[in-house]
């Protein structure tokens, strides 16, 4: 049996939308506001990334972005290739989830869960590989949150702004 990997569906902007939707709501719970857009492209590449899934192995929300970064150092290699190949994609994404009110930008640049809310029983009816990107989504929206600015997440991450 031939598998297909449908990349097209996974960089659809309705999907990604979905993706940061979940992982603004997850910021949102552990922060009062929401996360900084610049972290929206950080965070899309990663939790579309198949290759990291394993990473994402006896994580929870309380892991924390510093000690799964440190538990897989695989992570930080060509990570600024990652997010630098799918600027476009966040963009779309975020351009659409703002349109169709799933995310919100006030004038400080924070990206917000909008009025309309995510479809939880059509991200449940996914497979195994489209809702692993929700989780990881979700997790790292949780770490970003709980480790503090978006320079010192970046920097964590080994990224400079």
């Amino acid at each position: 049996m031939i598998v297909a990997h449908d990349l097209y569906a996974e960089t659809n902007p309705a999907f990604c939308s979905y993706i940061l939707a979940t992982f603004a709501s997850a910021y949102e719970q552990e922060k009062s506001s929401g996360p900084e857009m610049l972290l929206c492209y950080a965070a899309l590449p990663i939790a579309l990334s198949g290759d990291l899934e394993k990473t994402f192995s006896g994580t929870n929300r309380l892991t924390g972005l510093l000690e799964w970064l440190q538990r897989n150092p695989v992570v930080q290699i060509d990570l600024r290739e990652r997010i630098d190949n799918s600027a476009e994609i966040v963009t779309e994404a975020i351009q659409f989830g703002c349109f169709s009110k799933l995310l919100t930008i006030n004038e400080q640049g924070l990206v917000s869960t909008g009025p309309k809310s995510t479809n939880k029983s059509a991200i449940n009816r996914l497979g195994s590989p489209n809702l692993n990107a929700f989780k990881r989504a979700r997790s790292l929206g949780h770490w970003m949150a709980m480790a503090g600015s978006t320079r010192t997440t970046l920097n964590m991450m080994g990224l400079t702004v």
